[in-house]
């Protein structure tokens, strides 16, 4: 059974998941104020707007798995503390620059290549600042709460997708369209800075997980913890990247592509299509806590195998009927699989955190996310636009659901169940 959390764990996890609640909060508003962004960055009517978003998502992916090495090796050399504290000074760097970027009628094209620096430095941040937090919040769990303290990440990262929504949707209706493309869009980054600013000055207070701080004073610190993950730990980095698979496409297909599947493909109107998506997020921020909690009593391996099952079996009958398009059908289907998801992922930190000691955590749980989404968006946003202006099937999202949560059980049977010793 969960105990009584106390007031110390609870700022903890408050203090580690206001990061990871920014960074996503961070990197939705990116994906949601795309299309006024790039109409302030590009000239009127240049044809190859569609293609700008899905090329600055590449780039913050592609800058991902080179911010996990460098605040990887960091947080396992100096410290998690350490390496958070700086995560966070590079959270609030693009968030400042982008809202003072001056527009393409100021000064022309330079003002793309700026955009683009600051989609790569958030994805930098982000590889290090998600894994790192997941870490840190797994490594200062008590007894048996791995799963719950994890997936407290993943509350955050759901929270933030949350708060971005409400804003642009407060901004869209409640602002004027000249307002919001002059100035509105760049507030919300320039008040995302100052509370950025705020999770750092709560970082500060932190301590150093125990784990780390017990294999400092034994020595037992890795010189070249991200050369050894490679050398040392090759099979457990496999299973690592398959793990996060379903993760990766999960956020594909529930958050980042579910707009153009429901507008192009099924050629639902888009107020359905809001709704659709905050019920969503709404509902991946209501059920993550519990399902930690759950994890507590049924234990992360056979939550995440459940719910793998899950993903295995029900897309293609609840993608079949959504193909009706009937708005509660939607809501009901999309709500079970969100459910699923919210379980697996919600035990994702804990069951990635056991694969790997302490002396390579840091450093191996980021090359495994990073190197996953890495390879599995960048895949998975080829297939997908392609699947979308292609592909006469209504149902492949739920081939894509399917793939995905079998790779990730695979190597699902190759991970131990969390012990507090890991």
């Amino acid at each position: 059974m969960l105990g009584k959390i106390s007031a110390k764990q609870q700022f903890v996890i408050t203090a580690t998941c206001i990061g990871s609640t920014l960074e996503w909060f961070e990197f939705a508003l990116f994906g949601m104020m795309a299309p006024f962004m790039i109409d302030v960055f590009l000239p009127t009517g240049t044809q190859a707007t569609t293609l700008i978003y899905p090329s600055l998502l590449t780039l913050s992916i592609i800058a991902r798995p080179i911010g996990g090495f460098v605040f990887g090796r960091m947080g396992d050399r100096k410290g998690r503390k350490f390496a958070l504290l700086r995560t966070i000074v590079c959270m609030i760097i693009p968030l400042l620059v982008t809202a003072l970027l001056p527009s393409y009628n100021q000064i022309g094209i330079t003002a793309l290549f700026l955009l683009a620096f600051v989609f790569t430095l958030q994805g930098f941040s982000m590889g290090g600042e998600f894994p790192g937090s997941a870490v840190f919040l797994v490594e200062s769990a008590k007894r048996n709460t791995h799963g719950y303290f994890g997936s407290w990440i993943y509350f955050g990262a759901f929270l933030g997708m949350l708060l971005a929504a409400i804003e642009v949707h407060v901004l869209n209706n409640y602002v004027s369209h000249e307002a919001f493309v002059e100035w509105g869009w760049r507030f919300t980054f320039f008040l995302s800075a100052l509370i950025a600013t705020f999770a750092l000055f709560l970082r500060r207070m932190l301590h150093e997980t125990h784990f780390f701080e017990e294999a400092k004073e034994y020595g037992h610190l890795d010189k070249e913890p991200l050369f050894d993950t490679f050398h040392k730990y090759k099979k457990a980095l496999l299973y690592g990247i398959g793990l996060v698979c379903m993760e990766t496409a999960g956020f594909n297909l529930l958050i980042l592509f579910a707009t153009p599947y429901y507008t192009k493909t099924l050629n639902i109107p888009y107020n359905q299509v809001t709704i659709i998506q905050l019920f969503i997020i709404s509902l991946l921020v209501i059920v993550t806590p519990f399902i930690g909690k759950a994890s507590v009593r049924i234990g992360s391996k056979r939550l995440s195998k459940i719910a793998l099952y899950g993903l295995i079996l029900t897309p293609l009958p609840i993608y079949y009927l959504i193909t009706y398009k009937i708005f509660w059908m939607i809501l009901v289907g999309q709500g079970i699989i969100a459910i699923f998801f919210a379980t697996y992922i919600s035990n994702l930190p804990a069951l990635i955190c056991s694969l790997f000691p302490v002396k390579v955590r840091y450093s191996a749980v980021a090359t495994a996310m990073n190197l996953s989404i890495l390879i599995f968006a960048i895949l998975g946003i080829a297939l997908i636009t392609f699947f979308i202006h292609h592909s006469d099937s209504l149902l492949w999202p739920s081939y894509y659901w399917i793939g995905a949560s079998l790779l990730s059980l695979l190597c699902l049977t190759r991970v131990k169940e969390p012990s507090h010793e890991s």
